[in-house]
């Protein structure tokens, strides 16, 4: 059976119906093809109660969750998923925008496994315009390194690959689809959020009162990802009610570093420079945030 069923009720039809991390995936595409845009009291009656497997199927288990919809039993998911790091931390290493380039995911990890880190994490974009998708995603999920996912990461779950892409297998594609859009973490007392970029803003049920909204918007929306120094005013204003202290996103595809009223906030560049290849170091030592882009030879 699959661990997830993602679907949208929209005025008492059925939308965006898919069957995520297991079953049958031919069974699957051909159920939610057949039963897109038809109303759920109209469907549910002939999903209900066919066996494939324990005395139950993804037809039966999709027929189970539209009840519970209806009787109010069912909450609405988050518009955005949240990885939490509960874990506090000293030395972070941090990577970005690697397009599905397996080799330099070899050749960054053998150079940050020896810089004494307590974790990586990978800030998105793991896709990319190669036929080699497939196979980074099988590394990196080998690493067992938190990811969080990219712009380009979303096109390809959704099936909406850039021009030139090779479209992923269903298992990959379900692999991104679970993948958090937000990390949390923690570094000696301070409280740290990533994400990608302006994407998450989009997303369906997106809301200003979403946990670390206001950190996105304020660097994605009046900064510019804080390419608009002008704005730092207002910025600093509102970091008041930030929940994070140290901010860090990767859609800019720039490095840099900007302190605004005692918050730190990070962009981190792409993997691949003319000069080598770069990761991002984030470290604190005696409450005092230091962050450095460390290149190596490609």
């Amino acid at each position: 059976m699959p661990p997830e069923i993602h679907f949208q009720l929209c005025e008492g039809l059925l939308e965006d119906i898919r069957f995520v991390g297991g079953g049958s995936t031919g069974n699957a595409q051909l159920v939610s093809r057949l039963i897109k845009g038809r109303p759920v009291k109209e469907v549910r009656p002939l999903l209900s109660g066919i066996d494939c497997r324990n005395g139950t199927s993804c037809s039966d288990q999709l027929s189970s969750a539209l009840k519970a919809a209806e009787n109010g039993r069912l909450a609405p998911v988050d518009s955005f998923r949240i990885y939490h790091d509960a874990t506090p931390h000293h030395r972070i290493g941090f990577m970005a925008n690697l397009s599905g380039d397996d080799a330099i995911l070899k050749a960054l990890l053998d150079k940050m496994v020896t810089a004494d880190l307590d974790i990586i994490y990978c800030l998105g974009n793991l896709t990319g315009k190669t036929s080699r998708n497939t196979q980074f995603i099988q590394m990196i999920r080998k690493q067992k390194i938190p990811v969080i996912l990219g712009e380009t990461d979303w096109q390809m779950e959704s099936g909406k690959e850039p021009d030139n892409s090779q479209p992923l297998n269903q298992k990959s594609r379900d692999w991104l689809l679970r993948l958090p859009h937000v990390m949390r973490f923690k570094m000696e007392g301070r409280t740290g959020m990533a994400f990608y970029g302006d994407y998450i803003q989009n997303l369906p049920g997106y809301s200003d009162f979403d946990p670390f909204a206001l950190e996105m918007n304020m660097v994605c929306g009046l900064t510019n990802f804080m390419q608009s120094e002008a704005v730092f005013p207002a910025l600093t204003a509102m970091t008041p009610q930030f929940e994070a202290d140290i901010i860090l996103f990767s859609q800019a595809k720039k490095w840099g570093h900007w302190h605004v009223a005692e918050k730190n906030f990070i962009s981190l560049g792409p993997a691949v420079e003319s000069k080598g290849l770069s990761w991002g170091l984030l470290e604190t030592n005696s409450g005092e945030v230091r962050f450095e882009q460390i290149t190596i030879d490609a």
